[in-house]
């Protein structure tokens, strides 16, 4: 016959043992989908019997596990058959030790107000969020002291433990288990431990402790012993000592000291290092060291040694201020490149953002780089891009303040790093460049808009290519004044804006010049009017099909400036939505004379699942003038009456299969861009990418290009896989990039192992004596430790469109 007894303290100090105060704290943090009905895993572990795997009885096959525990693990733990199901999940909170009531069942009850009670033959404490099962049990007549015996089991927040005996003093909270076994549902963990005691309340230490993410085999894959672990509250860490590492029954690595946090708390230590190799580098290893230096401020110091160059430094330092921002300052510095002629490689980078209220904010950017080939040759992450031109601003702004105005006051210079190019190629700086945007009236009727840029623009010629280049202030004003008419069926939207542009020259350009100063003032004011409309017709059956019509007209007089400066201008490229843009520049150096007619039409076609099985969209622009205002005065003026056709395809052909098209032509008829995409992603994770880009040579409007790409990624056999990536030049007959690599993944350990051959962004590939750079990199990667290595993930995610989708769909 069971008994039922009403018992507090003693449930909660056992489980406390194990799981501690942090238990509640972290179910309360968690957030994933309720496991299953409790009723049904108490009864599950009611029904265990002495003997049976431990392991065995919680972790289940994944397809036949309940649908929120499969899709809540399979997220993480994809390529696992099983999953872990634990009787009360980490989002599941406890009751508080001072709150909790405890229902205890038990075959036989024994209470003995002189001596010590016992409770025995299969007893179980069940609180809401917990259960203890015990063979026996049996508290001091102080109860003070409490000791569990024989297959205790203890479940709570995504925890459950298995021991021979628990001894527990409830007044200090402290007391130890022997013989445990162990299961995280959240970190799909599970281990072994000799003995597990608590020191103090806030203070656990493992004697002789196992720790993997493997499912429950004989033997797992991988695994970390360690002598002894130490878990502290307080502080947020944890140390280990006499650690190994075992792949199979092989130690690996011994460690015997590590120290590592156990919550979201920063700490001083080592983090993941970092190595590969490269044709131009050798073999390289970094190892991270961040320093916790205080609570709003850190640092990460990074020795790196590559063996053909030689010791690289890198470091970042991060900082938070109480009232003047947050920002950050990293760089690096190698000594004697031995493979740079010896000469020193350095950068500097610093970053400041400061909100000072709600309407005010400054940021801060500096960037310094020793020389063109620093990022080529020296940065580790595979996806960075050279940029030739180092940004250094600051700028101060306003907004959401008065409505509807928006401000940016910003001085603003660069850093050339390519030394071979002249200087009156390079960019200009502004000192200072003041922008001013503000919007008014009614969205849905008349509206109102004002834009100021005003800049003075500075640059210094100290070479020889040309004797001077123009300096000076630039003033940009626009107002305009629109109506919004918007419905279900269609839109018109006509507008009247007046532009006006006045340009003085510095001192410096005018005595240059030997120029007065009138000649070297502008000054030019240019009305425009736009108008425009649309209209959409919807046709519902089995298919629903939209056509939209579109319409846009632009006039804006001419007004002669072939002597205005251009600063910082450039012809906008062609396409579809160019065709309804009155601006054909993008900067403030030139006021458009317009006087053209756009029409449109677009089509699209919807199947019942919403697939978009076709969209096809088609435009063509009409000039009625000929376009006189060139942005330099050897441009040739466009006489042209019309454009050719712009064309834009689309196509669902399937959940997993697109493609996609886009065509321009000239009025002569000549093709002067085209590309076609083709995209394919299986259930199963195999992805196939094809895609060809083409430009012709337009004068000062787009530079040639006639590329294609290609990627895949194909499963292969038990979670191996297949991947690889090519960019293809067609116009100089070489290969940009090329990857290829196979990668394996397992439930609780990965491999993958890539080449890689390409040139960088500044590379002359025409040049007999520039050489693609290749490299040759692995990672390996323990489920539940972290990896050596991420950087194929990210190279992935960068080159390889879908990349992301079909990594979820792998194996799921």
């Amino acid at each position: 016959m069971k008994h039922q007894f009403k018992f507090n303290p003693l449930a909660t100090a056992i489980l406390t043992l194990l799981c501690g105060s942090s238990v509640s704290s972290y179910a309360e943090s968690t957030k994933t989908v309720s496991n299953v009905n409790n009723q049904q895993l108490k009864a599950t572990i009611k029904e265990s019997f002495p003997g049976q795997n431990f392991f065995e009885q919680y972790y289940v096959d994944k397809h036949s596990a309940p649908a929120q525990v499969r899709d809540v693990q399979s997220a993480s733990n994809r390529f696992c058959e099983g999953v872990w199901v634990t009787p009360f999940n980490a989002e599941t909170k406890a009751a508080s030790a001072q709150d909790g009531t405890s229902v205890i069942t038990a075959d036989h009850g024994y209470f003995n107000p002189n001596g010590d009670s016992v409770l025995s033959g299969d007893v179980v404490i069940d609180q809401d969020g917990r259960m203890i099962r015990a063979d026996e049990i049996t508290i001091d007549k102080t109860q003070t002291f409490a000791n569990a015996n024989g297959n205790v089991q203890m479940a709570q927040g995504g925890l459950i433990a298995q021991s021979d005996r628990i001894n527990y003093n409830l007044k200090n909270e402290t007391g130890d288990l022997s013989n445990s076994f162990y299961i995280s549902e959240a970190t799909h963990a599970h281990g072994h431990a000799a003995k597990i005691s608590r020191t103090s309340p806030t203070v656990v230490v493992l004697d002789d402790a196992s720790y993997t993410t493997c499912p429950p085999d004989e033997t797992p894959t991988w695994k970390i012993q360690a002598k002894k672990i130490e878990i502290n509250q307080d502080t947020g860490r944890g140390v280990t000592r006499g650690t190994k590492l075992y792949i199979k029954d092989t130690p690996v690595i011994a460690v015997p000291y590590f120290n590592f946090p156990i919550d979201d708390r920063r700490a001083t230590g080592i983090l993941n290092p970092s190595f590969g190799f490269s044709n131009d580098g050798g073999f390289e290893l970094a190892i991270p060291v961040y320093l916790n230096l205080a609570p709003n401020y850190d640092a990460t110091l990074t020795p790196r040694i590559i063996t053909d160059r030689g010791l690289m430094a890198q470091g970042e330092f991060r900082y938070l201020t109480q009232n003047f921002g947050k920002g950050s300052i990293w760089g690096s510095d190698l000594p004697s490149d031995n493979r740079y002629n010896n000469k020193d490689r350095k950068d500097l980078h610093v970053l400041h953002d400061w909100q000072i209220d709600k309407q005010w904010s400054t940021n801060l950017e500096y960037n310094y780089v020793s020389d063109k080939d620093f990022f080529a040759d020296l940065d580790s992450n595979p996806n960075t891009r050279t940029e030739l031109n180092q940004r250094r601003a600051w700028a101060f702004n306003y907004g959401h303040g008065i409505p509807g105005l928006s401000a940016q006051f910003k001085v603003e210079d660069f850093q050339t790093l390519d030394k071979t190019i002249p200087d009156i190629d390079k960019p200009y700086a502004r000192l200072p460049q003041l922008l001013v945007n503000y919007v008014g009236g009614n969205p849905q009727g008349f509206e109102y808009e004002f834009n100021n840029d005003s800049t003075y623009f500075k640059k210094s010629i100290n070479d020889s290519t040309v004797d001077n280049q123009p300096s000076g202030t630039r003033l940009y004003n626009q107002f305009a004044t629109r109506y919004n008419f918007r419905n279900p069926w269609g839109y018109a939207i006509p507008e009247m804006s007046v532009r006006s542009l006045n340009t003085f020259y510095d001192q410096e350009t005018i005595a240059n010049s030997n120029s007065s100063s009138d000649t070297k003032n502008k000054s030019v004011v240019v009305p425009q009017f736009t108008l425009d409309t649309g209209l959409t017709f919807e046709k519902e059956g089995k298919y629903l099909q939209t056509l939209s019509p579109r319409a846009f007209y632009a006039y804006a007089p001419y007004k002669n400036q072939n002597d205005y400066p251009n600063f910082d201008s450039t012809t906008a490229s062609i396409s579809y939505d160019q065709l309804f843009n009155p601006y054909r520049f993008y900067g403030h150096d030139r006021l458009d004379d317009n006087n053209f007619a756009s029409l449109g039409l677009s089509y699209s076609l919807f199947d019942p699942v919403g697939l978009e099985r076709l969209r096809a969209s088609i435009g063509q622009s009409y000039y009625f003038d000929d376009r006189r205002v060139t942005l330099n005065r050897s441009d040739a003026i466009d006489t042209e009456k019309r454009t050719g056709p712009v064309l834009s395809l689309s196509s669902q052909l399937s959940q997993n299969f697109t493609i996609s098209t886009n065509s321009a032509w000239m009025s002569n008829g000549e093709n002067a861009q085209r590309d076609f995409q083709v995209y394919y992603t299986g259930a199963k994770g195999n992805l196939y990418n094809l895609g060809y880009f083409h430009r012709n040579f337009l004068p000062d409007r787009q530079d040639a290009y006639d590329q294609a790409v290609a990627s895949f990624i194909q499963p292969v056999k038990d979670n191996w896989r297949i991947m690889g990536h090519v960019q293809y030049d067609i116009e100089n007959h070489v290969a940009r990039e090329y990857l290829l690599g196979v990668n394996y993944e397992s439930c609780c350990w990965g491999v993958s192992v890539y080449g890689r051959s390409y040139f960088n962004d500044l590379d002359n590939v025409n040049d007999p004596n520039v050489k693609p750079k290749r490299a040759v990199m692995a990672e390996f990667t323990l489920k539940g430790l972290g990896g050596l290595n991420n950087k194929l993930s990210s190279l992935l995610e960068n080159r390889i469109l879908g990349f992301d989708k079909v990594n979820q769909s792998w194996t799921h």
